[in-house]
């Protein structure tokens, strides 16, 4: 397969069929590949109004046109489906050398549809493609499946993206958990919105892939590798990267806990007083060594040892797993880590909903969660969550579902945007967070705009309105551009548009680049208003980021409050930044300049009214 990129393997478990599809390079050309290509893909593919747990839901692997080439951090993939936790747009970004291994078989993404009649996992071994029976596999954990699987195939090396538990038992954010064993811990995560809980549907228990030979497919293969070597360069000097390299994204504990921002005890304040045993500095003293995902010269991945057992940590672990529980101890937070990793869950929202359960106890509504600081009680609800055993059962629904479910308080201290649990940046101590929670595209997250550095050392300015929405929607549609490449969130990039040009051999220029973030953005906007009629009502906070003021440190005797009117003028701005009515709907006119009424005419039935 010479086609430089837009090769797809479908796959229809219902039948058992396959068949190798070619995306029209003018697609390409607007969508990029990974989380863009999936927006097309899925918007194209989905019938609306489609169950997420249904066969006719689609799952997809994919790859950017950088993956698997010379190009900084390109070991990077995406799984793009509809959330079963949300009912909306999902991309969900992971690590390591799957996307790589996937690109050099010479397949730049596997859309799988159906349902199988039982367990199985699909074998991609270079260009042969197998269905095999896991029914002997169902049932195990993570690293029991990795290790399983690769003696099966006979191949030591291969990468297998795998569920665990949780995912066949539909846990509603199941995490998709990619090479994750024990030696070498190389992996990645897919794990926020239930892209495993999707996967674990099919009854498809893992992907197996290994390519036979290492085939970069470029047009212009010379000039790629000249703007990586500028690219490699780049970071090389960057000097936080040095940080990064030799702590990881633990470095962020102290700063949050010391601006207020670090999520702690269902986020009813920002800091915790006695920390020190969550700090990057105190995880170092039990840091094994360090990994990284395929071609990245950083090396942020920390190997942390509790009690013999090895675990990535990372800062969303120790905020959500760690300050948000009450849990003092970084070791303490790695063993619940492993524990999440190897049953196959989103650690995000897995701590999410834990502190959660800890705070409704405290309030009577659930006698048998574990109080706040009780290590053992979170070890042993991760479990119960995993298996869907006793109050499990009901917090595998995530906190949105539970909140409605139990209702009153429960409904102001839940802890979600759109059905998505915020991750580990608390939004009335970094406003700018607030507004990206409010109008991400996937619900509560972090990635699509991160503000807070820029809230904490510039350019934004803390408590203010000032510049945020432009902040925020360029970061969106910048970020949305990247994640279609697909490259690391982490790292500066070197004239990405350059790298495409290399690769598919056409024009693509900085202004190319951008315009095709803002129209994925759009587009996944019009998805979300088609499947789930999203709209302003749905672009805010949780009520506690309102009604509550923030205590702040050092010893929360001085509060700071985000009010709604504050907050409704960022949105205004951001609105009329992205050329949106009030209503939250894309107008006609920018869904006709950013070209998507020449893909899909029918967004114009979803566009602002007014």
């Amino acid at each position: 397969m010479s086609h430089p990129f837009g090769v797809l393997l479908e796959i229809d478990l219902s039948t058992g069929k396959s068949r190798v599809v070619e995306i029209n390079s003018d697609v390409v050309k607007h969508f990029i590949g990974g989380k863009g290509l999936g927006a097309y893909l899925l918007f194209k593919y989905l019938a609306p109004g489609t169950d997420p747990l249904s066969p006719n839901n689609v799952l997809m692997f994919l790859t950017g046109p950088l993956t698997g080439t010379p190009y900084p951090t390109s070991g990077r993939m995406v799984v793009v489906t509809k959330s079963p936790l949300t009912n909306l747009y999902l991309d969900s970004h992971a690590g390591g050398s799957l996307g790589s291994e996937l690109r050099w078989c010479g397949f730049d993404g596997v859309v799988v549809k159906g349902r199988a009649s039982n367990p199985v996992y699909i074998f991609i071994h270079g260009e042969d493609v197998e269905i095999r029976d896991a029914t002997k596999y169902w049932g195990m954990t993570v690293s029991e499946t990795v290790k399983a699987l690769r003696k099966e195939v006979g191949i030591l090396d291969a990468h297998v993206a795998t569920i665990g538990p949780a995912g066949e038992r539909l846990v509603r954010y199941a995490a998709i958990m990619i090479d994750c064993d024990e030696d070498p811990w190389r992996g990645g995560i897919a794990g926020r919105g239930g892209a495993g809980t999707v996967m674990g549907s099919k009854n498809l228990k893992a992907l197996v892939v290994k390519a036979k030979e290492r085939r970069i497919r470029a047009a212009n293969i010379d000039k790629l590798k000249e703007i990586s070597r500028k690219a490699l360069e780049l970071i090389n000097r960057t000097k936080f990267l040095k940080i990064r390299s030799a702590i990881g994204t633990s470095f962020w504990v102290e700063p949050m806990n010391r601006f207020g921002i670090l999520p702690t005890k269902n986020f009813s304040r920002g800091f915790m007083e006695d920390a020190v045993g969550l700090y990057g500095e105190y995880m170092r003293a039990f840091v094994k060594r360090s990994v990284s995902c395929y071609n990245c010269p950083v090396a942020c991945g920390k190997i942390v040892e509790a009690d013999g057992e090895e675990v990535k940590v990372e800062y969303e672990d120790i905020a959500m797993l760690g300050s948000d529980c009450l849990i003092d101890d970084v070791i303490k937070v790695a063993k619940s880590l492993k524990r999440v990793n190897e049953l196959g869950l989103d650690a995000i929202s897995t701590g999410n909903v834990i502190a959660f359960a800890m705070e409704l106890r405290e309030l009577g509504l659930l006698g048998e969660a574990p109080s706040f600081g009780d290590h053992e009680g979170q070890m042993e609800l991760i479990r119960k969550i995993a298996y869907r055993e006793g109050i499990g059962d009901l917090l595998a629904e995530g906190v949105a579902r539970v909140a409605r479910k139990i209702g009153g308080k429960a409904l102001e201290i839940a802890m979600h945007v759109k059905g998505m649990e915020l991750p580990g940046y608390e939004p009335r101590a970094s406003w700018g967070m607030a507004l990206a929670y409010a109008t991400s595209d996937r619900g509560g997250c972090h990635q699509r705009a991160w503000t807070t550095r820029a809230e904490i050392e510039g350019p934004l300015e803390r408590f203010s309105t000032e510049g945020v929405a432009k902040f925020v929607k360029e970061t969106q549609d910048e970020r949305a551009a990247a994640f279609s490449l697909i490259v690391c969130d982490f790292i500066p990039l070197y004239e990405p548009w350059e790298a495409v040009s290399a690769v598919l051999g056409i024009e693509f220029t900085k202004e190319d680049y951008l315009k095709c973030g803002e129209r994925i953005w759009n587009l996944t906007r019009v998805f979300n208003i088609r499947e789930a009629n999203i709209g302003r009502k749905d672009d805010t906070l949780p009520p506690r980021v309102f009604n509550e003021p923030l205590p702040l440190p050092p010893n929360g005797k001085f509060c700071v409050r985000l009010r709604r009117e504050v907050f409704e003028k960022m949105l205004d701005e951001y609105y009329s930044l992205r050329r949106w009515g009030r209503d939250g709907r894309p107008s006609k006119e920018i869904l006709e300049e950013l070209e998507l009424t020449k893909f899909f005419p029918e967004v114009l039935n979803y566009a602002s009214k007014g």
